[in-house]
């Protein structure tokens, strides 16, 4: 449904979908392949102010607090992002207190996000998140095959449960999708160098302790 400006049904954004092929358990948007790989990146939050923006991706690795508005209006941030090489799409958390519903739904926010901004002209890398094994039934669904996925180690390392489970869904990740680049934001993990499509770049805390330094 294109928008119609009828609240009813804009406040469902449903025109963020409109035209998608809908895939998998819970129909999420299918995207378009990229083959980018950001040589900068900067967060969402630090976007202002940022001397040759188009030499950075924007990316939303950070706080969800700090984005959460995002969703309700992102074409506010339109004119400001245009000026970037691209974005690494938002990342809507999924974490093991959430129900299982909440989960879902801010999968499904990432990738209908992503598909929006993929329509709106904008150079984008989706991001797959997961949070038990029994969500890789549907969690990657609607990312491309043989395409750059980014995903992030943010609160991974801090557990042996994170890392686990940061381990497996990469594994899983690696067979469904078979990412030509796996974007990873955030410390080197030494179990992923046994797969030669993986590209790190420092995350905002890491980029934060080096100019404190």
């Amino acid at each position: 449904m294109l928008k119609t400006n009828v609240r009813k049904y804009d406040n469902f954004k449903l025109y963020y979908w409109h035209g998608a092929t809908l895939v998998g358990k819970y129909r999420l948007p299918q995207l378009a392949p990229t083959q980018a790989i950001p040589s900068k990146v900067i967060c969402f939050n630090e976007r202002k102010g940022i001397i040759k923006p188009e030499e950075y991706w924007v990316d939303f690795f950070i706080d969800d607090t700090l984005f959460e508005n995002f969703w309700n209006h992102p074409e506010m941030s339109f004119k400001n992002l245009k000026r970037f090489a691209g974005i690494i799409t938002t990342d809507y958390s999924m974490l093991p207190e959430m129900l299982p519903g909440q989960n879902i739904w801010n999968c499904t926010r990432n990738r209908v996000m992503a598909y929006y901004l993929q329509m709106k002209g904008f150079n984008i890398i989706p991001v797959a998140s997961w949070c038990f094994e029994s969500d890789f039934e549907w969690c990657f669904d609607g990312l491309p095959k043989n395409s750059s996925i980014a995903i992030s180690t943010n609160g991974c390392m801090s557990s042996p449960y994170g890392k686990r489970m940061l381990l497996r869904g990469v594994k899983e990740l690696q067979k469904q999708k078979s990412p030509t680049n796996l974007i990873v934001c955030g410390r080197h993990v030494d179990e992923l160098d046994i797969y030669d499509n993986v590209h790190y770049y420092p995350s905002f805390s890491q980029r934060w302790k080096e100019r404190a330094m």
